[in-house]
């Protein structure tokens, strides 16, 4: 006669086995996801910043040229030059003068084509010209690592906000960060702002540019 109670054991000493394994997986993988993530977000602060830096130093190459920082309004400073594009719709005002003046030539900034995953245009408007290094008329701006279009503040716009779209349907208000003292960084030439991780823009996650 077969010995069922036998083989009745070893299916179930294959089940306990099983159950096992998978709460080892289940603690791994509670350990392990968080990490992972952590290691995620932090590349995309990395990214973001590494963007900014970039940005900064175009900034520098236009004032060499120009002797002021990249305007925050879309608006030439001197009185005898005149816009070619179209007129400002208040939404991402800022980062879309910066591409804009950055984008004249090599010479006024530099050629940003190569962040084709970073421009976008979340407020879907129109420059009216092509930008002549980035040869679209569409006016776009440069998104962080989450997708969130960038906050610039030029010189003379550090106290003002501004206006920047989420999305088609969903805006936000952006600030220029302070520091510990009261006074923004970038005082005297600019400052590039990041919402960060959470999205919003005044919060402790923030990224800016420069860090002084």
């Amino acid at each position: 006669m077969a010995d069922h109670g036998h083989g009745d054991r070893a299916r179930g000493f294959t089940l306990i086995e099983l159950l096992i394994v998978i709460t080892i997986l289940a603690g791994l993988m509670a350990v392990l996801l968080p990490n992972l993530w952590g290691v995620s977000e932090s590349t995309k602060e990395t990214t973001t910043e590494t963007t900014m830096l970039r940005l900064e130093s175009g900034c520098r190459t236009f004032a060499d040229k120009h002797g002021y920082f990249p305007p925050d309004d879309l608006r030439w400073p001197e009185p005898e030059k005149k816009a070619q594009w179209k007129s400002d719709n208040g939404q991402n005002t800022g980062i879309e003068s910066l591409v804009c003046f950055l984008s004249q030539s090599r010479q006024d900034g530099q050629d940003l084509g190569d962040l084709t995953n970073q421009l976008v245009n979340t407020d879907k408007d129109d420059h009216g010209v092509d930008l002549p290094l980035l040869k679209r008329k569409d006016r776009v701006e440069i998104a962080d690592a989450w997708g969130t279009p960038l906050a610039y503040f030029g010189k003379f716009g550090l106290d003002r906000q501004q206006t920047i779209a989420i999305d088609e349907n969903e805006t936000t208000v952006a600030k220029a960060k302070k520091r510990d003292d009261g006074r923004v960084f970038g005082e005297g030439r600019g400052q590039l702002l990041s919402a960060g991780r959470d999205r919003i823009f005044g919060t402790a996650d923030d990224l800016v540019s420069p860090k002084n």
